[in-house]
Parts: C-alpha cells; sequence; structure tokens
C-alpha cells in the first residue's frame, strides 16, 4: 500500500469521524427535523426531494429495483416516498455516519425490506443511490481536501449503482469552489462539469427557482 494510499484513507477516517460527531450533536439537540440535517426548512427539503424522486423515475424505476440513500439521516426521504405516495423500491437501504439517527431510525422504521446501516462505504450494489445534502457540510475549512474527499467518495458509490446516483450541492459559478464561514461547501461549476466529464454515464444538471444556489445531478448508468 503506496504512502498516498494510507494517507487518504486516514483523512477519509479522520473526516467520516468528525460528519458522524457533528451530526450527532445537532440531533441530539434538535431531533428529527430538518434543522437538525443542516436544511434551512421542510419545504426547501421536500423540494429536493420531489426533484430526486422524479430523476428516479425518469431513469427508468422498476418496482424491484433497489435504493441506497447516503447521508440518510433521520429517514426523511423513506418518509418522503411513503406519505407522498410515491413509488416504493423492493428495498431501501439507509446508510449514516451518526450513530444516534441511524439507532433512532433503526427504532422507528421496522419495516420488511428496510435497513439503516451505520456506515459510508458500499460492499454491495444498489440500482439507485440518493445523496441528497451529505456533502454540504464540510468536515475541514480546506477546500481542496474536502473536495478530494468528496468526489473520490462520489466515485466509489457510483461504481455500485447500477441504474443511476442523484446528488445535489450548492454551487459557484466561478472556477474556483468554496467553503463558507459556517462550513458550507459550495461546488464550481467547472470542477463539477470537469468531474461529470470524465464519468462513464449521462448526465442530467436540474436547477429550481425555489432553491438558489442549488443544483442536482442525475448521473445515468448508459
Amino acid at each position: 500500500m503506496s504512502i498516498k494510499t494510507i494517507q487518504e484513507k486516514l483523512v477519509n477516517k479522520i473526516f467520516n469521524k468528525r460528519i458522524g460527531n457533528f451530526y450527532s450533536s445537532r440531533f441530539s439537540k434538535y431531533g428529527p427535523a430538518p434543522f437538525s440535517v443542516l436544511w434551512f426548512n421542510q419545504e426547501r427539503q421536500l423540494k429536493r426531494f420531489e426533484i430526486i424522486a422524479d430523476s428516479i423515475k425518469r431513469a427508468g424505476f422498476a418496482p424491484s429495483d433497489t435504493i441506497i440513500d447516503f447521508g440518510c439521516g433521520y429517514g426523511a426521504f423513506l418518509e418522503f416516498l411513503h406519505k407522498h405516495r410515491q413509488f416504493i423500491p423492493a428495498h431501501y437501504y439507509g446508510l449514516d455516519l451518526s450513530t444516534e439517527m441511524i439507532s433512532y431510525c433503526q427504532r422507528k422504521y421496522k419495516l420488511k425490506r428496510v435497513n439503516f446501516l451505520k456506515k459510508n462505504d458500499l460492499d454491495f450494489d444498489g440500482c439507485f443511490s440518493v445523496i441528497s445534502g451529505a456533502f454540504g457540510r464540510a468536515a475541514t475549512p480546506n477546500v481542496s481536501l474536502w473536495e478530494s474527499y468528496v468526489l473520490s467518495n462520489l466515485l466509489k458509490i457510483w461504481s455500485h449503482t447500477k441504474k443511476a446516483m442523484i446528488f445535489n450541492f450548492q454551487y459557484v459559478a466561478t472556477s474556483e469552489s468554496k467553503i463558507s464561514d459556517d462550513r458550507i461547501y459550495y461546488i464550481s461549476l467547472d470542477r463539477l462539469s470537469y468531474f461529470l466529464g470524465v464519468m462513464d454515464g449521462s448526465f442530467q444538471l436540474i436547477y429550481d427557482r425555489s432553491l438558489p444556489d442549488d443544483i442536482t445531478v442525475s448521473l445515468r448508468r448508459v
């Protein structure tokens, strides 16, 4: 194993722990609510879910498909699928780094074909991968380090995705990505375009007027 690989594994381990601790702390304070996972309000959260659900349908969802929800938080996307009469996958997996949130979901959602796991690395494939806001709050103020972590994790997720990967970011229309004073990550559209350009899939960029500075990407297998 090279020194670079060892360094990357160490950075990933540190960032994963920071992320898990950060969201566990917010969940302990705010409970199962949008603010605990840094959504401004429920309306904006639901709008993102609508966009994701529509993207899954457009990518050819079938009742036999599975969905893996990365950064599932307190199970809000699963709740959305049930409450708003959206499609129900053959199996739903919710993954998160927060011990408290995963424990909450395991207690609340005792459903067949539903599993909540404390992890972000996959050893199995899924038809659809959903990443809604999971990389929005940076675990470091270093833009280069955080962006490397984000994009390498997207590559890993994509390698286990059979049909489509749908993810969203805050963005800036500049050549350089940024991290705000409160650690919110904004990906550069140039950087995002380059990343998508080297991926082995077709993609669609989705904007919505009600979600300023927000972009959703639907990356499909071809």
